[in-house]
């Protein structure tokens, strides 16, 4: 599902002028959770970014639906320690 996701969104996080750093999806029977980290380098990544963002990608997930039922929706900077993705 991560591939799936980070196919449809990556894209999305560039237009908006962000670096897409990585995606985490997670699936238990009372929740899912989409953890998507991005980030800008040269200037850092503040709350408003992330509103931004968020705001963007959920849209699109609306719209697609590429995750059943509800789920909860993160963006975030990366953060020191920000974890490896390959």
């Amino acid at each position: 599902m991560s591939d799936k996701l980070e196919a449809l969104l990556a894209p999305l996080v560039a237009d908006l002028g962000y670096e897409f750093v990585g995606i985490e999806y997670q699936s238990n029977p009372k929740n899912r959770l989409i953890r998507l980290y991005i980030d800008r380098p040269e200037e850092g990544i503040g709350v408003e970014d992330c509103e931004r963002v968020s705001h963007e990608v959920s849209a699109l997930l609306d719209v697609e639906d590429p995750v059943s039922g509800q789920y909860t929706l993160e963006v975030s900077s990366p953060g020191i320690e920000r974890p490896l993705f390959t």
